[in-house]
């Protein structure tokens, strides 16, 4: 018995070590492309807004200490696609939330993502998809998609392609944090931030992929015929909040108690799992309105930071480069990314923003084409 416990602890310790390694090697190459290239770790192309938080005045969940009924907070939503530079890609779509409108300090800080289950669930395949995006993407990514069919899933539920609006899209927190209630009771907890718009759904969102584009993921350029320029949809949204319009979503929660027995169950701690609304609902936490768009320069002076929570909003932490849980991790650390990409802009300044066209050196294609689609 006491060789087993033995046994077990130096494999627990083993897992531990390898996961603060792969953390340690992560966090080392993020830092450093911050560093030296001036940019976010990723969803650079963004646009960053304005407006209030007001949780309401019945919220359906457990006596909470910052959940007060009715406490109303300013905040700053940050809207970006993943990995490339135009907004006419098939791409992953994001919501980074902020309780404050602040650059960095805030009480709370939410990252979501378009779709319901991810491209990546833990520090291991986020890991094989990191390697395979610096190894130039594209077709590249066929081989990883093949060995995980997970993540193949993942990223044809996640991407949406020219979206009209970037309100009319759902955005999901894609990992599972944690809720402790004026009860003490620990649970495990999922964002979610949707338009108020009743027409929007999960299977009818601006830019939801068609079959062709949910099974072939890795073909991110624009469509033929493409006319739309790189930054359509942050020129739409910056007009419409011009022209006096204002945007509303509903922040919702869902909650599950933690698993009674066996801590690894993929159903509780998996981004990779969707929980069964008919057990566990989405309810509504917060009104969200927004009604400005902030500049350029303050988006890039902005970032959000998964460690700004109180402590009554706990983040999950993993055993092992296989626990989901590991993934809270690995964002926790990209914080030094972010912090580096600041420090750089002292030399040199803040990079400028990317032109409309796409025949400027800063368009990227994947895969490669022998000319670009043409900007409007």
């Amino acid at each position: 018995m006491i060789e087993h416990k033995l046994l077990r602890a130096i494999i627990a310790l083993y897992h531990r070590v390898v996961l603060r390694l792969a953390i340690l090697l992560v966090t080392t190459l993020v830092t450093a492309n911050s560093l030296f290239n001036k940019v976010r770790m990723s969803h650079e192309n963004g646009i960053l807004l304005r407006g209030k938080l007001r949780i309401v005045d019945q919220p359906d969940i457990p006596e909470h200490d910052f959940f007060v009924p009715g406490a109303q907070f300013k905040c700053r939503l940050r809207h970006a696609a993943a990995s490339f530079l135009d907004d006419a890609k098939l791409v992953v779509r994001s919501a980074s939330i902020k309780f404050a409108d602040a650059r960095i300090d805030s009480p709370m800080d939410i990252l979501m993502n378009s779709g319901n289950v991810p491209l990546f669930w833990n520090a291991r395949t986020f890991i094989g998809f990191m390697w395979v995006s610096m190894r130039g993407r594209g077709k590249r990514y066929v081989p990883f998609l093949k060995r995980h069919p997970q993540a193949a899933l993942g990223g044809g539920d996640s991407v949406r392609r020219t979206p009209e609006e970037v309100d009319k899209i759902i955005y999901n927190s894609k990992t599972v944090y944690g809720f402790i209630g004026k009860d003490g009771v620990y649970r495990y907890v999922r964002y979610r931030l949707r338009p108020v718009d009743p027409d929007i759904s999960d299977d009818n969102q601006s830019g939801k992929p068609g079959d062709f584009d949910r099974n072939h993921a890795w073909l991110q350029n624009p469509a033929p015929g493409e006319t739309r320029d790189r930054n359509y949809l942050k020129a739409s949204t910056r007009a419409r909040l011009r022209d006096g319009e204002t945007f509303h979503y509903k922040l919702q929660i869902q909650l599950r108690l933690p698993p009674p027995d066996d801590y690894h169950q993929a159903q509780w701690v998996s981004g990779a799992v969707v929980w069964d609304e008919s057990r566990f609902p989405f309810v509504d936490l917060a009104d969200v309105t927004i009604d400005e768009a902030l500049s350029y320069e303050e988006s890039q002076l902005t970032y959000f930071d998964m460690g700004h929570h109180p402590a009554s909003l706990p983040i999950p932490k993993g055993r092992s480069i296989d626990d989901p849980h590991s993934l809270n991790q690995l964002r926790l650390a990209s914080v030094w990314a972010r912090r580096i990409r600041l420090f750089s802009y002292r030399f040199g300044g803040i990079p400028k923003a990317f032109p409309d066209t796409r025949t400027d050196r800063t368009w990227e294609a994947i895969p490669p084409v022998e000319e670009p689609p043409p900007a409007a």
